[in-house]
């Protein structure tokens, strides 16, 4: 079934846009050109005919062999275009082309959904307010009156919001392994993909939506009131990225202290001259000094 935000999204991109106006061409071609036998099938009836005509009456047409020549002629263009539409019919509902244009132009279809939440969401701000506390049906007939139109208005966006958001993983699977354990599932089952700025102050609850892709009108609103925080991400490993960032909010790093072990560097400068030490010990006898002279 068509994802109408995603067909949207598509409808931004000039390739896809090419793309499809060429297949719904070749559609109506398909449709319009008649079948056609191949020429020796198509003269091969003109003869048969003649054979069982002569059977008949015992006479052979004298213009078989001219009409044969005829429906083989026709035949040949027309064999040619019908084979060459088929060919074209073939090829435009091939899944590869239309699958590689879409992962060549992903970032520009993810930023064309990214534009249509930021729409939905300045509509749903409209009604917040006379929303209220109104979350149910119940809830909105018993209120009445401009919460009442609130919840009806605010309902009606839930679809496109479900419709954006799967169009998202849609197109982020583009290119990328799937299944239990992939990066791509990691992902789309973090809640991280969703909104930024997830902390401990998320409610439990709007998370949970988050993670499991089920979508309430609770949701919506808590959406249009958190102004800035619902995005769509650019890419599986942003996603990934902000799931780690939180889940390490609170670690220590385990490593020792890097010590610098680099060689010291000692300049070379000369020693500083050494200062006289005054002299030390006894004076010299008289004995002494004549011992000396002597």
């Amino acid at each position: 079934m068509p994802n109408p935000a995603l067909e949207a999204a598509y409808a931004t991109i000039p390739e896809l846009v090419d793309h499809h106006e060429r297949k719904r061409r070749v559609d109506e071609l398909h449709r319009t050109v008649p079948t056609a036998d191949a020429p020796e099938i198509a003269a091969q009836k003109i003869v048969n005919e003649a054979v069982e005509e002569y059977l008949r009456s015992g006479t052979m047409p004298a213009d078989v062999e001219a009409r044969a020549t005829e429906a083989y002629t026709a035949a040949v263009g027309a064999h040619a275009l019908r084979s060459a539409v088929g060919s074209l019919y073939a090829g435009s509902i091939h899944t590869q082309t239309v699958e590689s244009l879409r992962e060549m132009n992903a970032p520009e279809i993810l930023a064309a959904l990214g534009t249509q939440l930021a729409d939905l969401l300045k509509e749903a701000r409209k009604h917040t307010e006379a929303l209220g506390a109104v979350r149910t049906a119940d809830e909105a007939l018993t209120a009445g009156g401009k919460a009442a139109e609130a919840y009806t208005a605010l309902r009606a966006l839930l679809p496109t919001l479900r419709d954006i958001r799967s169009g998202q993983w849609d197109t982020l699977r583009l290119g990328q392994l799937t299944g239990p354990g992939s990066p791509y599932q990691r992902a789309k089952d973090s809640g991280f993909g969703d909104a930024v700025g997830i902390s401990d102050e998320t409610p439990r609850g709007q998370f949970t939506a988050m993670q499991n892709q089920r979508y309430t009108l609770d949701h919506l609103v808590w959406l249009a009131q958190m102004n800035g925080v619902a995005y769509v991400p650019e890419s599986v490993e942003d996603v990934i990225a902000a799931q780690d960032a939180y889940e390490t909010r609170h670690s220590v790093s385990d490593a020792p202290p890097v010590i610098d072990l680099s060689p010291k560097v000692i300049p070379n400068t000369p020693a500083p001259a050494p200062k006289p030490r005054p002299a030390h010990g006894r004076k010299p006898a008289p004995a002494d000094i004549v011992n000396n002279i002597n």
